[in-house]
């Protein structure tokens, strides 16, 4: 019977701490709207970060939906008393992804983007040349018309990651997975 058991946690024990092992956000170069490099996740590494991905122009319509709650949640000051400041103390980077031709519109696009976005807040604003195919096998990313949220911890690992349309709840376990 001990022969059993022992046998039974030799080829379970493996695949238990395989899985529990987190997946970490994969390296990548981004320029910011202040026209800085930041390598994601490295340089967030003071917090946990949520990391707003967008890999294509119907992405970013939904993103449109999703920047102002994200924005009052993660980066506006609270509203005075017990709630004054930002109780998640979190990092928040909206990535958009470029290849092929878009590149060609790049440089309007940043132009566009740094009259339309506050300028306190270009460091959170980036864009990326990543390879696109690596980095949705990396997230595990199948639908790239759809933005994508991944909460990372300060080591990189992520703890959360959903995608699509803006929601509440879809919110709520964003900023759930702040806190825990």
């Amino acid at each position: 019977m001990k022969k059993y058991i022992i046998l039974i946690l030799a080829f379970t024990l493996p695949a238990l701490f395989a899985f529990t092992q987190a997946n970490k956000f994969p390296s990548i170069t981004c320029t910011n709207l202040k026209d800085k490099e930041v390598l994601l996740p490295t340089d967030m590494q003071n917090k946990r970060t949520v990391i707003a991905l967008m890999l294509s122009t119907k992405a970013d319509k939904y993103m449109q939906n999703w920047a102002q709650p994200l924005y009052n949640s993660l980066m506006a000051d609270g509203i005075g008393g017990m709630m004054s400041g930002n109780m998640y103390n979190a990092n928040l980077c909206f990535v958009g992804a470029v290849k092929g031709l878009a590149k060609l519109a790049l440089p309007e696009m940043i132009k566009k983007a740094k009259n339309q976005v506050d300028k306190k807040f270009h460091g959170n604003f980036m864009y990326t040349d990543t390879d696109m195919d690596a980095l949705m096998k990396a997230l595990n990313i199948t639908d790239k018309s759809l933005p994508h949220f991944i909460v990372i911890e300060k080591d990189g690992s992520i703890i959360y990651q959903t995608s699509g349309a803006y929601t509440e709840d879809k919110l709520n376990d964003i900023t759930g997975a702040l806190l825990n």
